[in-house]
């Protein structure tokens, strides 16, 4: 079966000094992430412009990424994605829009990740791609298998510490361990809550988010209190994250730790 997908488009951009001349490619999507049953065709547009004032040669390369948390096997990279073309000129300014065809192989389970890549190089006066200094940035392409993934993550542990700097203002840090135990890449968000030793909450902090974690992989995310002016005694601080969202099957994790601030202001688990 095949469909037709249309993506917000996320622009990355990169620049290269050549010649004198600011020398830069703007492609789009950044990001591709889409769920697709085991068999499907599908298609979907790339966007790449030469936002130089010189004529541009590009070259398209795909490939199979992130081998070392995914077992591609056999599976080579044009076995699954396929441009409609590799390599073309484009004058100033131009822009090219690209046909992506994704073909998941029946009998893959989680997920495919591809890097597409788009090589630049300045074309000469005679129309051939120079050998000099190339720009070379790409996008990341996503295929959640729809049935066969597992979402799964697990908080492993709490870290706590405090420092002071030249001000002798107080940073507190929690850090959050989290392992993805699915067969899809995740990218948890998630809070912190502090509370004394009569349960009254002090504070709940955003932790950083967006940065991914691949299957197998365990992946550090802190939230930061500035000037906590924690008094020494006994606290518990909550982490609890969300997952899964960008697959559609949300999901939360949970932990809690006990942790001491001494009468030197040094914060530690118990």
């Amino acid at each position: 079966m095949l469909k037709k997908y249309g993506f917000i488009i996320a622009i990355v951009l990169s620049a290269l000094f050549y010649g004198g001349d600011l020398f830069a490619l703007t492609i789009g999507p950044a990001r591709f992430e889409v769920r697709l049953p085991p068999g499907e065709i599908a298609d979907a547009d790339y966007y790449v412009q030469n936002d130089t004032n010189q004529p541009a040669h590009i070259v398209v390369e795909p490939e199979n990424w992130f081998k070392e948390a995914y077992d591609y096997g056999k599976l080579g990279i044009k076995d699954w994605v396929e441009f409609d073309i590799y390599e073309f000129d484009l004058k100033p300014k131009e822009i090219k829009k690209l046909r992506l065809r994704i073909k998941v192989p029946k009998d893959v389970k989680g997920e495919l990740v591809a890097q597409i890549f788009f090589t630049s190089s300045v074309l000469t006066e005679d129309g051939k791609p120079s050998e000099g200094i190339k720009a070379r940035l790409g996008g990341v392409l996503y295929v959640a298998i729809k049935g066969t993934e597992i979402v799964d993550a697990e908080i492993k542990s709490i870290a706590v510490s405090n420092e002071f700097n030249e001000k002798t203002k107080e940073m507190f840090k929690i850090g959050a361990s989290v392992s993805n135990k699915g067969n899809v890449h995740i990218r948890p968000a998630g809070k912190v809550t502090i509370e004394d030793e009569a349960g009254k909450k002090l504070i709940e902090l955003d932790m950083e988010s967006g940065e991914l974690a691949l299957p197998g992989q365990e992946i550090l995310y802190n939230a930061s209190w500035d000037n906590a002016g924690l008094k020494a005694g006994e606290y518990k601080a909550s982490v609890t994250i969300k997952y899964g969202k960008e697959l559609d099957v949300e999901k939360t994790a949970a932990l809690e730790k006990i942790f001491e601030v001494g009468e030197d202001g040094k914060a530690a688990l118990k």
